[in-house]
């Protein structure tokens, strides 16, 4: 998933960018998230449409439906030997839609060879959602964020003649001016612990970050029912994306061995905004070989997804009881360039009795190193040799029932999202999978007017639960230690959709 990632604390388009948007969470109407999002051979479904096109074909009647969701999300940090907890919720829209059907008429009544149906629909549906906040603190004894802004120093030159405008949203540069770093050789900087040869030394540092937002995707389909038996599809879709991301990291020096070393606290705030769209498509098989068995086979083109990201720095100091304070340059910047997601094969099947409901189970494969970042004045290679690197293609299972009694639907569901990572990094294992398990609850109404309409409304609680990362920032000198928050996040959605068929 999106939250399976190393996040560090800088901004830039990495990677880590490429596989964010390139996952999927549990999706879609409650009925679908209700069976655990195993809907790739079931159809008649507005958001297993968004799973499997040929789906739309197996409707009979025309059908709107809408869904509202409550999300809540948990987080528990450990950073340094020390525990921390955060919440939030939100409310959000996981998916509306329509499919108009129309079947075909003979002699007798409605076909039952060669073309039986056709229909065309328009959805919305949430693929990912990006909230979470996590807030963690531990003591530090080893490093500080200023050996990082002087990794990033070196080989510059400061001071030099040109204005502090010049040090917008140049990390090191502000660092200088804020007296975080210090000049120890030609071309060549230190923290102040290091330039001031302060070898014990404590440090309590903070981290508060928010990270917001959202991929939608929105579909044009059509659908063909070929004499009950074989069902295509094809979709055009359109992916917006909206990522937001907030963090400050808080350094306050509590102990240290050189009086020359006037450090005593600072700041570090950093901000991102994402925005774009990109295109694709997906075609889709749907097989009923015999009655209660129906196959399905599905295939998600790689979305290229044109993005924009708007970013800025502040840093924050005390030093010798002055505080230095450049936020007001922090400026936002922008940059923009491409992310091509990796294409998804789907392969699904279900046994189905049309009095007691259901078994089904889909899986999805996905190889992330085909991902790739493009620009036209960059061509990313340190960016795409790192997604080859670090990651690997995975494999989604997903598993759903749903039991009928009279007009009553219960269902229960699981999903398996395997670790797009292969390696570890920064003494960490990021081979951690993304699990949900699923519950709901439908009514369906049956002829509720004289035209033969139908009313339905499902329910459905998810859990889904991963561990995740977050670096607030790295240093690549010999013998110095970086350390990882490691992240339990977990999230309860509840989500209820109504909608009409006639």
């Amino acid at each position: 998933m999106a939250s399976l990632c190393l996040s560090i604390g800088v901004f830039a388009q990495n990677e880590q960018d490429a596989l964010r948007y390139s996952q999927n969470k549990v999706f879609g109407t409650a009925r679908v998230q209700g069976a655990g999002g195993a809907f790739g051979a079931l159809g008649a479904d507005a958001s297993a449409i968004a799973i499997n096109p040929a789906g739309i074909a197996l409707y009979r009647k025309t059908e709107v439906s809408a869904s509202l969701g409550v999300s809540s999300y948990f987080n528990d940090s450990r950073y340094i030997g020390t525990n921390s907890t955060e919440t939030k919720t939100g409310l959000n829209i996981p998916q509306f839609g329509i499919v108009i059907t129309k079947v075909q008429q003979g002699v007798r009544g409605d076909e039952t060879k060669g073309l039986v149906s056709y229909s065309f629909g328009f959805g919305m549906n949430r693929l990912n959602d990006f909230n979470q906040n996590a807030n963690f603190t531990g003591i530090n004894t080893k490093s500080s964020i200023a050996d990082y802004f002087a990794e990033q120093a070196n080989g510059q030159t400061f001071p030099n003649t040109n204005s502090f405008a010049s040090y917008i949203n140049n990390i090191p540069g502000m660092a200088w001016n804020a007296y975080l770093i210090d000049s120890i050789g030609v071309g060549k900087y230190g923290s102040t612990f290091r330039s001031n040869n302060d070898t014990s030394f404590s440090i309590r540092q903070s981290n508060i970050s928010q990270v917001l937002g959202r991929i939608n995707e929105y579909n044009f389909s059509s659908g063909l029912n070929i004499s009950n038996t074989i069902y295509v599809g094809a979709s055009l879709i359109f992916q917006n994306v909206n990522y937001e991301s907030k963090s400050t990291f808080y350094e306050n020096v509590m102990s240290k061995s050189s009086v020359n070393n006037l450090y005593s606290s600072s700041e570090f705030a950093s901000t991102l905004t994402t925005s774009g769209t990109g295109i694709g498509g997906r075609f889709g098989l749907i097989v009923k070989p015999i009655d209660y068995m129906r196959l399905g086979l599905s295939y998600t083109t790689a979305v290229r997804l044109n993005l924009k990201d708007d970013y800025g720095y502040a840093i924050n100091s005390v030093v010798n009881n002055i505080n230095y304070n450049y936020s007001q340059f922090a400026i936002s910047n922008y940059y923009e360039y491409d992310i091509v997601t990796p294409s998804k094969l789907t392969v699904s099947g279900a046994f189905m009795h049309p009095k007691l409901g259901f078994i089904s189970i889909d899986w999805d494969r996905v190889d992330y190193t085909a991902a790739r970042l493009t620009s036209g004045n960059n061509l990313f290679a340190n960016a795409n040799d790192a997604i080859k690197t670090n990651y690997r293609a995975a494999n989604n299972v997903r598993v759903g029932a749903e039991l009928k009694y009279l007009n009553a639907r219960f269902r229960g569901g699981y999903s398996y999202y395997e670790s797009s990572f292969n390696s570890t990094s920064l003494g960490v294992s990021l081979n951690n999978p993304t699990q949900s398990v699923s519950g709901g609850l439908g009514f369906l109404f049956p002829s509720i007017d004289n035209f033969g309409t139908d009313f339905f409304i499902d329910g459905a609680l998810t859990y889904i639960w991963n561990k995740n990362y977050q670096t607030p920032y790295q240093l690549i000198e010999k013998g110095k230690t970086t350390y990882t928050a490691e992240n339990n996040f977990s999230m309860i959605n509840v989500v209820v959709t109504a909608g009409f068929r006639f």
